[in-house]
């Protein structure tokens, strides 16, 4: 909840807002609505192996995950995508394809993750921003993932890249 009204400052009120306990500014009326955050994440494969990352900051500091970050209030995902993608990896990539969306809460907060799949176009990946180091790994050798939703979406790519191999 809220504790005070970002608009004038005046301590809020919990009320119900449609069937929502929310956070009133009993001054202005201004509603604090609960929405969620956007993320976007890129799937870059090459030859069979997908680009992690080995994440620098928490969540999940210490452990892979894809390329990827949150979506700035005015930028579009596809953008946010690419700019984490040079922040993160220091590459440019185009995006392919939106893959399946996602709604994740965790720790009281909400979270719309965005999964791109992304065609590396320049640079040789390196670690950047947020990152302690880069890795292609293939669909059998996955290492320990900070997030359920990149194991969702990486558990996809592996079963399609193991039917591309059996076909």
């Amino acid at each position: 909840m809220i504790a005070y009204c970002a608009s004038c400052g005046s301590k809020t009120v919990t009320r119900l807002v449609a069937r929502q306990s929310l956070s009133v500014c009993p001054g202005c009326d201004r509603i604090f609505f609960r929405n969620p955050k956007v993320v976007v994440t890129a799937l870059i494969e090459e030859q069979g192996r997908v680009l992690l990352v080995l994440r620098d900051i928490e969540p999940g500091r210490g452990f892979w995950g894809l390329p990827g970050g949150f979506v700035d209030w005015d930028e579009h995902p596809e953008v946010a995508m690419v700019r984490e993608c040079r922040e993160e990896v220091l590459v440019t990539v185009e995006p392919i394809q939106l893959l399946e969306v996602q709604h994740v809460v965790h720790d009281e907060e909400g979270l719309v993750v965005l999964p791109y799949r992304a065609r590396l176009i320049a640079g040789e990946p390196a670690a950047g921003d947020e990152v302690q180091e880069v890795g292609w790994f293939s669909p059998d050798r996955l290492p320990p993932l900070a997030f359920a939703s990149h194991r969702k979406i990486l558990q996809h790519w592996s079963r399609e890249v193991l039917a591309r191999g059996a076909a």
